[in-house]
């Protein structure tokens, strides 16, 4: 399993509510992705992006444990 397909099982939980994750960037030891909700009816019923962090973390800590930072541009947070 790599990083993306880790991604994409998250995006199957999120998709449903009209929400897409994508990787920004990626290093040898961070990975940065932005939660798009542009097709979302319902943001607010999105997984909130703590759990989704907790999720991404668990699961890319097993596939690669180089990667210790891991970011989540959410355009539910206030600016």
């Amino acid at each position: 399993m790599t990083v993306d397909a880790v991604v994409e099982e998250l995006n199957e939980i999120v998709r449903p509510d009209g929400a897409v994750l994508r990787i920004r960037e990626t290093t040898a030891t961070a990975l940065r992705l932005e939660l798009d909700l542009s097709g979302s009816s319902c943001p607010e019923c999105v997984v909130p992006k703590e759990l989704m962090l907790e999720i991404l973390a668990s699961r890319v800590a097993l596939v690669d444990p180089d990667v210790r930072t891991i970011e989540l541009d959410d355009p539910r947070e206030p600016a």
